[in-house]
């Protein structure tokens, strides 16, 4: 399936009731909507922000449409957010290197540095790949981004790996 496919469309993708055992309130974020933006300067890759029940999600996807794959992998950055991930630029040399084969999407938090808010944009980004199609996604995390996608992990069947790159070990700690 295509990002672009209708499947995906605005209805609510993800819904996740008990994200964070020491968080409590609202703890779910859902899909509602997908448009695209310009991205910065110097970026390569497509613009694409995930309107969510929690407000929107910049990220930058890198596809061919015309090579429809299964796989695809998740960038999150550090406590700041960002795209480019460590060593200047790393998730996008990488995201664009790794497509046509790799579906990269690098993931801007909306609320940097709140762990439960980045995990859920991290769940989010997980459910838009599995609405198009990827069964196999890997996330990978930078500092406080290791923490991110290591607390993400379990609650997708998709995911079947983590990356956790000069990880935090605050909220890294229960895994087992």
């Amino acid at each position: 399936m295509h990002l672009n496919s209708p499947r995906i469309g605005i209805s609510k993708l993800l819904l996740y009731r008990k994200l964070l055992m020491e968080e409590s309130g609202d703890i779910s974020i859902g899909i509602v909507g997908l448009s695209e933006w310009d991205i910065p300067e110097g970026q390569i890759g497509r613009g694409l922000r995930l309107q969510t029940t929690r407000g929107p999600i910049d990220t930058i996807v890198h596809h061919d449409p015309a090579e429809p794959c299964n796989r695809g992998i998740i960038w999150v950055g550090g406590a700041r957010g960002g795209l480019d991930g460590p060593a200047e630029g790393l998730y996008k040399s990488l995201g664009s290197m790794l497509s046509p084969g790799i579906t990269s999407m690098r993931l801007d938090y909306r609320k940097p540095g709140e762990l439960s808010e980045c995990v859920m944009d991290t769940l989010a980004g997980v459910s838009f790949l599995t609405g198009t199609g990827h069964t196999d996604i890997l996330l990978v995390g930078h500092s406080f981004g290791g923490a991110v996608v290591i607390k993400a992990a379990p609650f997708s069947e998709h995911v079947k790996g983590v990356v956790a790159l000069s990880s935090q070990t605050f909220g890294a700690t229960d895994v087992s």
